[in-house]
């Protein structure tokens, strides 16, 4: 058996966001249990020029010269196991399993998103390959271990369950002095942030409404954050809005110490989505003690009620104009939250069990020449 560490190249390919931040606070985690690691990331790294205690390069692009990038590095550094956290291509990626099978070297995957947003049906069979192919799938939360293997037929022996959302910028906001975009947080203030991406369906319209329709206390702020966050809002909603309620606008990008100042300021997050989807954002207000109030529209790994925050149902308002007046349910998540794991805590557990992961990994045969065939079904594709 071999009891050298295994050598470990992270490959995440966005550079921005949680995928980011998670493919950080793992790469930290390895590297603090003697795991020799490197971090392939994005070129837009909006981490660029924070400390890091391990080797990692931003050279990423999307397509075929993201690929190239990352062959090229296993073909310099000669890691034990590649561990994707990124596939922008299914056809590419099972390409690259083949290719990196041939070389001796293992593959991982942690599908953050089993499917693609667009194409999934087409695209399904494709998927299904690369988990029957891949050496090992990771599923970060149950749903997901039963969806890889009842929807899309991935083996239960290659299948790994390690829970666990560690986000690197949870070891910055604490200490955490950079200024926040928001006007300075007075004594008595209580800040309300509605934060992310602009979505018509993300529920900052009815937000607005329940605001600009009630008397509010003076201490009550409103910070609304985020690139494009006023997509589909009328100049009208938002001033009637204004007049009820102090509110501070910041539609731009915002930079990850920016993030951390603003969770940081703030008392709540408020998430009254009405499309469905599983938000990354429950992670990061968890892992940056945070309390959330969201509909019921919003899923996440380990959301757990009157833990991490409250659930109204998405078409309450009445619900939700409750919530936000009130004030008492906040300070028992609060102490739920204080009393979590610290942040280091909560990226060794999960760095121990992907470091049992690989050791396992790298003792199994590799698949035979078989396992790389395209079925004749998808050999029209396969150049794709």
């Amino acid at each position: 058996m071999n009891t050298r560490a295994p050598r470990v190249l992270l490959v995440e390919g966005s550079g921005r966001g949680f995928l980011s931040h998670y493919s950080h606070a793992l790469a930290l985690g390895l590297q603090r249990a003697g795991i020799e690691t490197q971090l392939l990331t994005g070129r837009r790294d909006e981490l660029e020029g924070w400390a890091v205690p391990f080797h990692k390069q931003a050279c990423l692009d999307g397509g075929r010269r993201g690929w190239r990038c990352v062959r090229r590095q296993v073909t310099e550094e000669r890691p034990d196991i590649v561990h994707l956290q990124w596939v922008d291509n299914p056809f590419r990626a099972l390409r690259f399993v083949r290719w990196a099978h041939k070389q001796g070297v293992r593959v991982v995957y942690t599908p953050h998103n089993i499917l693609p947003h667009e194409k999934r049906w087409l695209l399904m069979p494709a998927y299904r390959l690369l988990y029957r192919m891949i050496d090992r799938v990771v599923a970060r939360d149950a749903h997901l271990a039963w969806a890889l293997e009842e929807l899309l037929d991935t083996p239960g022996e290659r299948l790994t369950l390690l829970p666990g959302s560690p986000n690197f910028l949870a070891l910055q906001a604490l200490e955490c002095q950079a200024d926040s975009p928001a006007p300075k947080k007075v004594a008595g203030e209580r800040r309300l942030l509605f934060f992310g991406h602009g979505c018509r369906r993300k529920g900052l319209d009815r937000l607005l409404e329940t605001v600009a329709g009630n008397h509010w206390p003076e201490a009550m702020h409103l910070v609304v954050a985020g690139e494009g966050v006023l997509s589909g809002i009328s100049d009208g909603l938002l001033d009637a809005a204004s007049r009820a309620a102090r509110i501070t606008l910041i539609d731009r990008y915002v930079a990850p110490r920016e993030v951390a100042a603003l969770f940081r300021d703030a008392d709540l997050l408020l998430m009254p989505y009405v499309k469905q989807c599983k938000s990354p954002l429950l992670d990061l207000a968890a892992a940056l003690r945070l309390p959330v109030l969201r509909s019921d529209r919003v899923q996440g790994a380990d959301f757990r009620e009157d833990v991490h925050g409250c659930t109204f149902s998405h078409d309450d308002h009445a619900a939700m104009e409750r919530r936000l007046k009130q004030t008492h349910w906040l300070s028992g998540v609060r102490g739920n939250l204080a009393a979590m794991d610290d942040p280091l805590a909560a990226i060794d557990r999960l760095a121990e069990g992907h470091r049992q992961l690989y050791l396992k990994v790298r003792e199994e045969c590799l698949p035979g020449s078989d396992a790389h065939r395209f079925p004749a079904f998808l050999a029209p594709l396969s150049e794709v």
